[in-house]
This record gives C-alpha cells, sequence and structure tokens, in this order.
C-alpha cells in the first residue's frame, strides 16, 4: 500500500468514546457502511437513486463537506455516478470515529479526510463550503448543535443535502430486529459465557469414553439449551436471523477446535467474538436512537432552515423503496 499524502489526516478533535467506539471497531473491519450503497437490494438502489439526482447539482460546488462520512462512503459512491472527485472540487470527509487504514487507498485526489474530529467543535478549513452532505451521519451530531455550527461552516447560498434515519423504516425495523436478537443472545442467554465453560469442559475431559460422556454434562445441557432458545426464536419468527446464524456458526467452529488450538486460545476467542457482538449492538442501539420520526424530522427542517442564511429553502422528502420507507431526505435541492 502506498503511503498516504500528508494533506489527507488534517487534524483531529477527539470525541466520546463510549460514542466512537463502536464505529471505529466497524470501519477497522470493513470499508462497507452500515448499509451497502453498491448493494442490489432495493434499499442500496433507493440511496443510489438519490445521490444520482444530486450530482449535477453538486458538481457545481468546489467545496463540499461530508458529514459523518466514514472512510469516504459516499465520495467513492460518486466515482461510481461517473463523477471524479479531482480540483478544482474538494470534498472533505470528517467523522468523529478513527477510520484505520483501508481506507486511504484508491482515494480520489480530491478527497481530504478528517477522522477522529467532531464536526460541531471544528471549524472549515479553508472558510464555509459551497455544499454540506450526509449519508446516515447528520442524525448522530445532535440539531442544537447543528443549528450553531451550521452558518460558520455553510456559505449563504449553499446547498445542504443530507439523508437521516427514519423511525419505522425497513432500515430502523432490520437495526431493531438485530439488536434484539443481540439482546438475547448476549444478555438473556447469556452465550459466551455458556461457550466459555463448554470449552473448558472439552479440554479437561478425560480420555476413558465412560467417564469422557458424564464429564461436563451440565455444561453441555446449558450451552445446548442455550442455542435451543436462539433456534427456537428464530422457529417462531418463521425465517433465520443473519446474526443469530452468524453467532452461532462461529461459536460453533471455535469449540470444534478447542483441541487443536487448546482452551486458553478458544476461551479468548470465543470472548472476541462475544465483545465484537456487543460493540455491534452499541451501534445499532445508537442507530435506533437516531432515527427521527415525522413529527421530529419536522422539527429538523424548521430549525436547520432558521439556520440557513441566504434565500435557500429546505425541504423534506420520504426516499422510499418498493418494500418502504428507507430514510429521510433534507435538501435544499428545487
Amino acid at each position: 500500500m502506498s503511503s498516504p499524502s500528508p494533506s489527507i489526516r488534517v487534524d483531529t478533535v477527539q470525541a466520546s468514546p463510549q460514542t466512537v467506539a463502536p464505529w471505529s471497531d466497524h470501519w477497522r473491519r470493513t470499508l462497507t457502511g452500515s448499509i451497502d450503497l453498491q448493494g442490489a437490494d432495493p434499499v442500496a438502489q433507493a440511496l443510489r437513486g438519490l445521490w444520482a439526482q444530486r450530482v449535477t447539482t453538486l458538481k457545481a460546488c468546489h467545496q463540499i463537506v461530508d458529514v459523518g462520512s466514514g472512510p469516504a462512503i459516499l465520495a467513492r459512491l460518486m466515482a461510481s455516478l461517473d463523477w471524479t472527485l479531482a480540483a478544482p472540487t474538494t470534498w472533505w470527509c470528517i467523522d468523529q470515529a478513527h477510520l484505520g487504514l483501508g481506507w486511504q487507498q484508491s482515494m480520489p485526489s480530491g478527497v481530504r479526510v478528517r477522522e477522529q474530529t467532531r464536526f460541531e467543535d471544528s471549524l472549515p478549513l479553508e472558510g464555509p463550503v459551497d455544499a454540506l452532505v450526509s449519508n446516515f451521519g447528520l442524525e448522530y451530531v445532535g440539531l442544537h448543535a447543528l443549528v450553531l455550527a451550521l452558518p460558520q461552516w455553510l456559505k449563504p447560498h449553499g446547498q445542504l443535502e443530507a439523508v437521516l434515519h427514519a423511525r419505522g423504516s425497513l432500515i430502523d425495523v432490520a437495526s431493531r430486529e438485530h439488536a434484539a436478537d443481540l439482546r438475547l443472545a448476549l444478555h438473556e442467554v447469556e452465550l459466551p459465557k455458556l461457550g466459555a465453560a463448554l470449552v473448558e469442559a472439552l479440554a479437561t475431559a478425560p480420555s476413558d469414553p465412560l467417564p469422557r460422556m458424564m464429564h461436563g454434562v451440565e455444561v453441555r445441557d446449558a450451552y445446548n439449551a442455550g442455542v435451543d432458545r436462539l433456534k427456537q426464536v428464530m422457529e417462531e419468527r418463521g425465517r433465520p436471523s443473519a446474526v443469530l446464524m452468524d453467532l452461532l456458526h462461529g461459536f460453533t467452529h471455535t469449540l470444534r477446535q478447542v483441541t487443536q488450538i487448546g482452551a486458553d486460545a478458544a476461551v479468548q476467542q470465543m470472548a472476541r467474538q462475544g465483545q465484537a457482538y456487543e460493540t455491534e449492538l452499541a451501534r445499532l442501539t445508537q442507530m435506533q436512537a437516531s432515527a427521527l420520526d415525522d413529527s421530529e424530522v419536522g422539527a429538523w427542517r424548521s430549525a436547520l432552515q432558521a439556520a440557513l442564511s441566504g434565500p435557500r429553502t429546505l425541504s423534506v422528502h420520504r426516499v422510499e423503496c418498493p418494500l418502504g420507507l428507507v430514510a429521510w431526505n433534507l435538501s435544499t435541492a428545487p
């Protein structure tokens, strides 16, 4: 991997570790957003369609700030929409999370990334920008802080284009189900704890067949009962849960490795798996808390309209796909 340009990491303003950690962990593992904008599903198609409609307007802007950008997710989408971000355009990506190293590959030359930076506590490095964009990031700032920051960041005639989480949307419903599944597995059933106990039982089982068969029976029964509880939930729902299936496959794989890697390594591996799911649960909880209902998004529109200087009119649109509501779109586009 080639060394990043010195101009890419321009500053850091530390954000709350409790808020940021789940997202930093997410970006360490993937360059794909929570909703894959390049996906073939109807939700991704609806979001791509929205941003494709905004390309012409945004192309007229020389300075753009992308709030809650992740590793330039939206900027990379623009490349697939036949817009090469290069001089004289500068696309500023701002995100509170630590974004790792993977994002530095294949970065459009016009993109500048300010990671570990709170938008509301920072200032534009080259003066107010022509456009502010966000794809599921603006709502994490909070309305009051955003109202105060907006006039400092956006020019009087600037464009605002944001996609926000909607309460009751397809994304919100799915995230709530996944979070409920994780709470069941991690907090009610306590599968990581049961799995660690089973690892210890497997590692200390005697070699003699009869004692081995009787060894750790209660531990095995407890683990199997936990697994059965998760399976029962999926059966009652009438379909599998992606997050529960992934969790069960991971734990099963670790249990099968005990004789090869040893009890200590297996327990540590299971603990890492459990912590990864706890982190994912924290991220999903943040997503749910940020989702706006009809009245809340109306309040956002009114407050941000008042904060905008110049003649631009801010409106709210529903982003929909054939399956239902996807998100809210706050836009100054005609």
